[in-house]
């Protein structure tokens, strides 16, 4: 008998423990990158600043909305999807019902989803076509700037014949020639090649 209370007293401590560090291994901020097309925008966590583009730190777990905004270009909101962190659910399975709850009271319970965030900003005087061309390059260039060199390598490619479509709809050498020199210059990198794009627009 004396051994059972000793092994309740146990396991009721493991479980006490395990709630407590549910909590704290949780946390109540998470890292978060957010870029844009142009440095130095001003970033917005539900109405408070955070910092400015490019931007790689810290931020609270229950924020719900991204905030934009640099003069001269229109303001971008996004809203942020989140998902419930795993150790929420193991907090549940070992009866830590009061960690759970503090985890969803502090945000803690959930994570972004995604945590990596590209809001691009309009300029004022551009016009939205030019907008979803300079968007559209950008994005195409650094999701495929692999296949893009290997088709550079090679002389042609599929890949590098869209983006100097997209660069130079009229003029696709001028286009393959500024593709060329883009990425020469970016030295691999997906973010200088993407602004490059939108620059040569």
């Amino acid at each position: 008998m004396r051994r059972f209370a000793v092994v309740s007293v146990l396991l009721t401590a493991v479980m006490l423990v395990g709630v407590g560090c549910a909590t704290i291994v949780a946390g109540t901020t998470q890292s978060m990158s957010i870029t844009s097309n142009v440095d130095g925008a001003e970033i917005y966590l539900d109405g408070e600043k955070i910092g400015t583009t490019p931007f790689n730190g810290p931020v609270k777990k229950n924020g719900k909305e991204l905030r934009l905004e640099l003069r001269g270009y229109r303001t971008s909101t996004v809203v942020l999807s989140k998902t419930l962190e795993g150790i929420f659910w193991g907090n549940i399975i070992i009866g830590g019902t009061l960690g759970s709850i503090t985890d969803f009271a502090s945000g803690a319970a959930y994570a972004y989803a995604p945590a990596t965030y590209q809001v691009d900003l309009k300029a004022d005087g551009v016009s939205m076509d030019q907008f979803n061309r300079q968007v559209s390059a950008r994005k195409f260039a650094m999701l495929f700037i692999d296949e893009i060199s290997r088709d550079l390598a090679a002389g042609s490619g599929d890949h590098l014949s869209a983006l100097s479509g997209l660069i130079a709809p009229e003029n696709s050498a001028a286009g393959l020639d500024v593709v060329r020199s883009a990425l020469r210059n970016s030295g691999g990198d997906q973010v200088l090649f993407g602004g490059a794009m939108v620059a040569s627009l």
